[in-house]
């Protein structure tokens, strides 16, 4: 690596890390996806953290020291890329949590990118605008993949054969990044479709009850800390739809619209609508190939969300809140038979979804509905719960 040139170190969230690993490495960002969690980097993180922190923070303080103990890492030339947001939430301090942590375990000269949701993630890279399309073509991919997993595993004849797939398709989609995405990543969407298609499948299947699941982005997504909650339903006879990454990026773009139209900035405003059109021209294209593949193939328009949330919370309050409200609505309005809220404990976010349960399922048809609260120091009764549940 040359003199002066930091590596990236990205930390396994989700499967979603290695196309933006790969989009990185396009543009010549040198780029390392860290391995992903396990009970040693959360040992490690809550060495350090005092214990009022969520789940997550504890998690990502602990992946970068593993890799940090190693002897080929140099803080001097190192970069942890943590991502961050305005707002009540506790995920809007981790930038400065991790900071003050990283500098108590003597990696001082380490750095933190930390692109912010108030613009839309907008600036990385030496080519932010590559970058950041880049990256979401990536997203878009990899939630499309879960789809495909979630809606064929439950189903498939032969055990495997769904993970199989998705893990080839993976490895298309990250060669697709490398490549440059575009037209790329519509082939290996493509490519994915027919591999999915070609599964030998129970038509059984079909009578299997679907279960949304929302709330917390990094406990929904990342299976180390939910522990994999979607194959714990499989298991159980359920099928899921999980709230997809992309909603996030879509909300953000929302309320920097939301901002900039009540602050009277109109250039603002006309930029993050070329920015929501730009995302939504890729995520179509992407779609295009499994559209009549996927049960269900769209997400609803982020403004339909947040017209699903205003009358139990207003959106412009913010915080992952507003998108589990109106993705609840939604999935009642999809006619799924229940509906899991993650959120770690005590996170203020998942609170407030939680306290309003009780009305949205009031005016939905007393939609099944169970809460499930993470920590650092396991779970219990899940299995009951979830028995019970479904």
């Amino acid at each position: 690596m040359p003199t002066g040139i930091r590596k990236t170190y990205i930390p396994y969230m989700c499967d979603h890390a290695l196309a933006l690993e790969a989009a990185l490495q396009a543009l010549g960002v040198p780029a390392e996806i860290l391995p992903p969690p396990d009970e040693e980097t959360l040992a490690m993180g809550r060495e350090l953290c005092l214990g009022r922190e969520c789940l997550p923070l504890f998690v990502a303080i602990g992946d970068i020291l593993r890799r940090a103990r190693r002897p080929d890492f140099e803080a001097s030339r190192a970069t942890y890329f943590m991502p961050t947001t305005c707002g009540p939430c506790r995920f809007g301090q981790y930038r400065t949590s991790l900071r003050q942590l990283l500098d108590e375990a003597g990696l001082n000269e380490m750095t933190i990118v930390s692109p912010n949701a108030a613009n839309g993630y907008q600036g990385m890279s030496d080519q932010p605008q590559r970058f950041r399309r880049l990256a979401w073509q990536g997203i878009v991919c990899v939630d499309l993949l879960l789809k495909l997993r979630y809606q064929y595993r439950p189903i498939e004849r032969h055990a495997g054969d769904a993970d199989r797939a998705y893990w080839a398709s993976l490895d298309k989609v990250v060669a697709a990044m490398h490549d440059g995405g575009g037209r790329h990543a519509a082939r290996a969407m493509a490519w994915a479709g027919e591999q999915f298609a070609a599964l030998e499948v129970d038509p059984k299947g079909d009578r299997r009850p679907w279960i949304g699941i929302l709330g917390e982005f990094y406990l929904r997504a990342n299976t180390f800390t939910n522990p994999d909650l979607a194959r714990l339903v499989e298991q159980l006879g359920g099928r899921v739809w999980v709230a997809p990454m992309l909603e996030w990026f879509y909300f953000s773009v929302w309320g920097a619209q939301a901002h900039a139209r009540r602050a009277g900035r109109p250039g603002a405003w006309l930029k993050s609508r070329l920015v929501e059109g730009v995302q939504r021209y890729d995520e179509e294209r992407l779609l295009r190939p499994l559209r009549e593949q996927l049960t269900f193939a769209h997400e609803s328009p982020i403004g339909e969300l947040m017209d699903n949330a205003r009358p139990y919370y207003e959106p412009l309050l913010g915080t992952e809140a507003a998108l589990s409200v109106g993705k609840a609505v939604d999935f009642a309005r999809h006619g799924l038979n229940g509906v899991i809220n993650i959120l770690p404990f005590s996170c203020m976010p998942g609170l407030v979804v939680t306290g309003l349960a009780e009305a949205i399922r009031a005016d939905h048809a007393r939609l099944p509905w169970l809460d499930v609260t993470y920590d650092a120091q396991g779970g219990t009764n899940l299995q009951t719960r979830l028995e019970a549940l479904l």
